[in-house]
């Protein structure tokens, strides 16, 4: 099945899954089959049935064409970006190989990342999306911090998972602590005499009274058109670090969004 008879919630479906899947294979060179399985199953809904990985070849190679990395930028600047051909052969190679490890593994695992990108801006086309709504490119399932944790755990998280910006909610608005705040307080803290202790065993909550600075998050709706996102006024462009925290209309946090997700 070609890939214009992929729906709206179809691409975004599939997007999702090869974004997925690149995230944990940039964690951890181990997830390399989860970027394979993401493939295997956006080609078998392009090919219209069950097959192996080299049979989607074909129909993975159409899709690709609309995606400009993959295409034209591979001819205009091969040693800056792989063509379709090679990435996907060194993937379907270590898909076939069990006991791929060492610098092969890594090689492996940077082609198939490379190749995600290449067909995420291609299943994101422009004109395959009559409207850019922030539902359509949200991070979900997003993680947040409660008043009551401690310090340490938002630490932690922060260093974990290389996280900027950590969202909480305190007295039913929504905030950020930001990784340059988180680090700030930590480092005046322990200079005036508190101990490492007594600053990671802190709750948020009582933390934010007592020197670590919060900033009122910026809050969108799921409906929200993203290119409004990005029309900040001159003033507020002296710093560009920005996350949007997705709410739903029961104002739960659904989602988050960064410009990151829009390139």
């Amino acid at each position: 099945m070609p890939p214009e008879k992929l729906n709206v919630d179809e691409r975004i479906f599939y997007r999702d899954q090869l974004r997925a899947a690149r995230y944990a294979a940039l964690a951890d060179s181990e997830a390399f089959h989860e970027i394979c399985f993401a493939l295997e199953s956006l080609g078998m809904r392009l090919h219209g049935k069950k097959a192996d990985l080299g049979t989607y070849r074909t129909r993975l190679k159409q899709l690709a064409r609309e995606s400009e990395v993959l295409s034209h930028l591979t001819e205009s600047f091969p040693s800056n970006f792989t063509a379709f051909d090679a990435l996907f052969e060194s993937v379907r190679m270590a898909r076939n190989d069990a006991m791929h490890t060492g610098i092969f593994a890594r090689h492996a695992t940077a082609a198939a990342i490379e190749l995600c990108i290449g067909l995420e801006a291609a299943i994101m086309r422009d004109k395959d999306l009559p409207k850019h709504l922030v539902k359509h490119y949200m991070v979900k399932s997003p993680v947040w911090i409660e008043p009551w944790h401690p310090i340490a755990h938002a630490r932690q998280l922060m260093l974990t998972y290389s996280f900027s910006f950590l969202p909480v909610n305190l007295g039913g608005v929504w905030q950020l602590l930001s990784e340059t705040n988180m680090a700030r307080y930590l480092q005046f803290g322990a200079k005036r005499g508190t101990s490492i202790v007594q600053l990671l065993s802190a709750t948020i909550e009582d933390s934010s009274s007592k020197g670590l600075s919060l900033t009122c998050a910026q809050t969108v709706g799921l409906d929200d058109d993203v290119h409004t996102l990005l029309q900040s006024p001159e003033e507020d462009r002296t710093s560009d670090l920005r996350l949007w925290l997705v709410l739903d209309e029961a104002e739960h946090l659904v989602g988050v969004l960064s410009p990151f997700e829009l390139m």
